[in-house]
């Protein structure tokens, strides 16, 4: 396993440890690419625009329909992006014609000819149990795209023949080459009270696969679990202290 592999510094530059800035050094007559809201800062020799090119297949794979575009009309410039949540970054190099398959959604931004499509899954087994779902999105094209993700994050080189096994959620991306499959957690008290479901997802080489350490589905049920035991202890610390003061509850306090 390794970290993620860094970007060419005289192009771009990830700012941040946590929740990160993309900062893109744009030459004069270049477009860069991000989803609606990414834009953190940009000098004003950059101009802002939209486009909705393929909005079926981005609507499909998780992505906005509309996108939005930033050409520098000027000399050379500086427009900063970041994702909408707290996330970090993943450079995806699309030379050579590579193309990724990606969690829906992970998509955030792009420079060069990149194209956010679609992949659907037919293998009723994985689209239902794989945490991808039956449409995956895709990232083809040339130049760089770039994908969010949260907690830590790491990338594996599978050799031919190779299989690691991931947490579904913890996928982020993967090479088109790279096979996917389920793999039952385990025994019957493993996928009950194991805390990874009744599946695993397996990835078979070759290719190069991308993980995180927090997806932001897990991170949003933590949330909501510690939101909702705060309220309990809230409520449940009103009505004692409206039991021992014999008196009514804030709210009937209030009306009052």
């Amino acid at each position: 396993m390794e970290v993620v592999p860094t970007l060419d510094p005289s192009k771009y530059e990830v700012l941040g440890a946590d929740m990160q800035i993309l900062n893109m050094k744009v030459t004069p007559g270049e477009t860069v690419q991000s989803v609606p809201g990414a834009m953190t800062y940009m000098e004003p020799s950059v101009k802002m625009n939209v486009n909705c090119n393929d909005c079926f297949g981005r609507c499909l794979s998780g992505s906005s329909c509309i996108m939005s575009d930033y050409l520098n009309e000027g000399p050379e410039a500086i427009v900063g992006l970041t994702p909408n949540f707290p996330a970090k970054i993943i450079p995806l190099n699309l030379s050579n014609g590579v193309t990724y398959r990606a969690k829906d959604g992970a998509y955030f931004a792009s420079h060069g000819d990149v194209k956010i499509g679609y992949n659907f899954d037919f293998n009723p087994a994985t689209c239902c149990f794989g945490g991808q779902g039956c449409v995956r999105q895709t990232v083809s094209g040339s130049g760089t795209a770039f994908m969010a993700a949260m907690g830590t994050l790491m990338t594996k080189e599978l050799a031919p023949g190779e299989t690691i096994l991931v947490d579904t959620g913890s996928l982020v991306a993967w090479s088109e080459s790279v096979v996917m499959d389920i793999r039952m957690a385990g025994g019957l008290c493993t996928c009950c009270c194991g805390g990874e479901g009744l599946f695993n997802t397996t990835l078979t080489g070759p290719g190069t696969v991308y993980f995180q350490s927090m997806s932001f589905e897990k991170f949003k049920r933590a949330l909501t679990i510690a939101v909702q035991q705060n309220q309990q202890k809230e409520a449940g610390a009103d009505a004692m202290l409206g039991a021992i003061g014999g008196g009514p509850g804030d709210s009937e306090e209030m009306e009052r």
